[in-house]
């Protein structure tokens, strides 16, 4: 059995309670543009201020998954941007990778919201990898805005694994040995052209049957350049999204790898088409499974599994995926709420 690494100074960190954070500037328009087209969704919810004023939000809205942002993070070793607010005391010095997060949305996120957060630990565990024995940090995460209303909360799991402390000199039989992936599209005299906005019908949940396929929504070929987008309006630089031999050498990947942040905004989008201005995405479930590079595309993916009745709203249950040129990187599920006739649903949901 291999040794433990949960020493008693990291399990003393399970219950251990952040100070509440608040962000150095509250969420403007300028801020939402840049978050819609680093994720390439022109909705008009997010662009058009006329058109989202006359809506049923009465105003702009910020991508749900993104009104928190790291403005000016401290720049170390693994980048910018990292996990700061706990300094587990973990034997090892570790890249901390999205493991998955189950995110339930309880208002829309808007112009003007001033956001703070806080987290919790609320589990440390290990378990063996096939690289050796990880060790997963479960947060609960919770944003409110100016008024103290509740905005969102997250159950996060990051997954920390041991590397060797060795450092890797630029030297000729190393580099000779290191297989380098092929350059990032787009090539010499192509375009990656803007997304348009192609509104779908309004769906009614008495117009949606189990088995019903979810419109897939399609990024890629992905471009470092959609990598460097998302961590401009993210405020996340991690090397591995940007640093290919920092990615390579130190952290002995393969390549760059797609950001998991990213990539969950890839699968809220396909839930937000689906459900339509007049629908609610309630909560979402993903675990990551794989890693995504430069050059794939990605197909997201989702399938009715459920149709339930609650309060008189109607919800459906639906299972979620992601997959590259390769395989599938990412699994889960959400629950969608749509209306069931003519009343509106609910802007606040505790």
């Amino acid at each position: 059995m291999a040794e433990t690494l949960l020493t008693p100074d990291v399990t003393a960190y399970v219950g251990h309670q952040s100070r509440s954070i608040k962000n150095r500037f509250p969420v403007s328009e300028e801020m939402i543009f840049e978050l819609a087209d680093a994720i390439e969704e022109p909705n008009p919810l997010y662009l058009d201020a006329d058109y989202a004023k006359n809506s049923r939000f009465g105003g702009m809205l910020c991508p749900q998954l993104a009104g928190w942002k790291d403005w000016a993070p401290r720049i170390d070793y693994f980048g910018a941007g990292q996990d700061t607010h706990f300094e587990v005391p973990l034997p090892f010095k570790s890249y901390g990778f999205n493991g998955g997060s189950q995110w339930t949305f309880h208002r829309p996120v808007r112009v003007g919201d001033h956001i703070t957060k806080s987290e919790k630990i609320v589990d440390i565990s290990e378990r063996p990898g096939r690289t050796g024995q990880l060790v997963f940090i479960v947060r609960e995460v919770t944003q409110v805005n100016q008024k103290g209303e509740l905005l969102l909360t997250i159950r996060h799991t990051s997954i920390f694994r041991k590397r060797a402390e060795t450092e890797v000199v630029d030297q000729p039989e190393i580099s000779n040995s290191v297989h380098l992936p092929n350059i990032s599209p787009p090539e010499r005299g192509q375009v990656v052209d803007k997304k348009t906005w192609n509104p779908q019908p309004q769906r009614t949940f008495d117009q949606i049957n189990v088995g019903d396929e979810l419109p897939p929504v399609v990024r890629g070929p992905m471009t470092t350049g959609h990598l460097v987008r998302w961590a401009s309006a993210n405020g996340n630089y991690a090397r591995i999204h940007w640093d290919l031999p920092y990615a390579m050498l130190r952290q002995g990947l393969s390549n760059l790898v797609v950001n998991g942040s990213l990539k969950n905004e890839y699968l809220y989008i396909l839930l937000q088409r689906f459900a339509g201005e007049a629908g609610w995405v309630r909560e979402m479930y993903l675990e990551h499974r794989g890693m995504d590079h430069p050059g794939d595309t990605l197909t997201i993916t989702g399938k009715v599994t459920e149709k339930t009745v609650r309060d008189g709203l109607g919800y459906l249950k639906c299972e979620i995926g992601l997959r590259n040129n390769r395989s599938e990187t990412a699994r889960g599920w959400a629950e969608i709420v749509l209306p069931r006739g003519q009343e509106p649903l609910p802007l606040v949901w505790l």
